[in-house]
């Protein structure tokens, strides 16, 4: 096989070419700071980003979802503690005359502080966070209950609003007003004591300035008033529960974005001092095959091409 002058000078500019585009990489690489620009650098690689952005994607929702159920939680448990506080007051209030009175007036101090009392424990039960009722279960943008009705009717739901937190797995945002103070439904059930209920019951048996005293009826109430603090504590350890929870697995999802971040700055992230080394090598060799090329073949326009 005859090689011509025409077929060394087309290899000759074919091996350049290679050169340069190599150094154009190179540079490339250099202006970017990441190994992959474009799938074709490293298909498998770039899959792999591409899989692994997917999946810290959805970690950033699992740690939005998170945060907002950790607000929500939270927020339920400040209004909680009042509820509570509510009914030790109720509690002490009561225990003025938990043994009966014989003056009306007293009688109707405590009867008019009772009622403010549970109005209190009523608008607490209508808490809104945002435009949400937080114990209307999903239907939660109207008040739950109605200070005037005579039966404390609950108008909300017992669905317990869901949010994932990870792959298959959520966990309940709200508590209902049917469970929390009806002392009604399950999954979970924090007891049976119907608080607005025998509130009523005590308000009606502490009597007022026509009206004698129970003293029967107020020591019910207030052994009834004793369950309805621990269905609210049981409410309140279960949204403790959640938020330990949330916490545990907001720390785990840290953790997977950390390692997912460093599987990404491990391919993406390029090393300069390597590249810099590889770099001037390529250019070093570049120049000298020009060099080279002209002294044997003399002048041409070999010279003149670009390296870009």
């Amino acid at each position: 096989m005859r090689v011509t002058q025409n077929t060394t000078a087309n290899n000759t500019i074919y091996n350049l070419q290679q050169a340069a585009a190599k150094i154009n990489q190179l540079t490339d690489l250099t202006a970017s700071g990441q190994n992959i620009n474009k799938p074709s650098d490293d298909p498998i690689a770039s899959k792999l980003l591409v899989d692994v952005g997917d999946k810290l994607k959805l970690a950033d929702q699992y740690d939005s979802n998170m945060s907002k159920a950790t607000t929500w939680l939270n927020y339920t448990s400040t209004v909680l503690t009042g509820m509570s506080d509510i009914i030790n007051q109720v509690s002490k209030v009561a225990g003025t005359v938990n043994s009966g009175s014989t003056d009306p007036t007293l009688r109707q101090s405590v009867h008019d502080q009772l009622v403010d009392l549970k109005s209190q424990l009523v608008d607490m039960a209508n808490t809104q966070y945002g435009d949400q009722y937080i114990f209307g279960g999903a239907k939660n943008t109207t008040p739950p209950f109605d200070i005037t009705s005579p039966t404390n009717a609950y108008s909300g739901d017992s669905t317990q609003i869901g949010i994932e937190i990870n792959q298959n797995s959520t966990i309940s945002l709200n508590i209902t007003g049917d469970r929390l103070l009806k002392g009604t439904g399950s999954s979970p059930s924090y007891g049976s004591t119907d608080i607005l209920a025998t509130l009523d019951s005590l308000i009606k048996a502490v009597g007022d300035s026509s009206t004698a005293s129970d003293v029967g009826g107020i020591s019910t109430s207030i052994i009834g008033l004793q369950d309805g603090t621990k269905q609210l504590n049981n409410a309140t350890s279960d949204i403790l529960s959640r938020t330990t929870r949330l916490s545990n697995m907001t720390t785990l999802n840290a953790n997977i974005k950390n390692m997912f971040s460093s599987i990404v700055s491990n391919v993406q992230t390029v090393d300069y001092n390597k590249l810099g080394i590889e770099l001037s090598q390529q250019q070093t060799a570049y120049s000298a095959a020009l060099a080279s090329t002209a002294k044997v073949q003399g002048l041409s326009l070999l010279n003149y091409l670009p390296i870009g």
